[in-house]
């Protein structure tokens, strides 16, 4: 006996499989109060590492950073283990990363504001240490320093 195919059976075999591709993820994402955590550390470290900044800049920047820990914290980020280094722009780039890997797992959208909030900062602070340095501002085409 020969079978024939019609267009609502491929349809519906072509759901099967893509169905059957859509399985849960292996692990959860970790929770807010830990994303945030990540860059509460950065927050942190930067404020520490501004107060080595002499004159205005590092006074602004190590007060704005120290804000935003103070943001984070109050959300209840549970502090993460702190950032390699110490330098200003290393740090910023660093809390860039980990703000963009926060907004993509972060439930609730007040932390996703918050997170936002952290990473404007990271990029603006960065544009101003680079212009200070006497260099491009925007030397890459992405704020944390990568060329892709």
């Amino acid at each position: 006996m020969v079978g024939t195919t019609t267009r609502r059976g491929l349809l519906a075999a072509g759901g099967a499989v893509l169905l059957a591709g859509c399985g849960a993820d292996a692990e959860p994402p970790p929770p807010d109060a830990e994303l945030l955590g990540a860059v509460l550390a950065y927050e942190r470290a930067l404020a520490s590492a501004y107060e080595r900044v002499p004159g205005r800049v590092g006074r602004e920047l190590g007060a704005r950073a120290d804000a935003l820990a103070t943001r984070l914290a109050a959300a209840g980020a549970r502090p993460a283990a702190p950032p390699d280094g110490d330098e200003p722009l290393g740090l910023e780039r660093g809390c860039m990363a980990a703000t963009l890997t926060a907004i993509g797992l972060l439930r609730d959208a007040s932390a996703r504001d918050l997170a936002a909030d952290a990473m404007t900062a990271s990029a603006q602070h960065a544009a101003i240490l680079l212009d200070r340095a006497g260099r491009d501002p925007l030397e890459t085409p992405f704020p944390d320093g990568r060329a892709t």
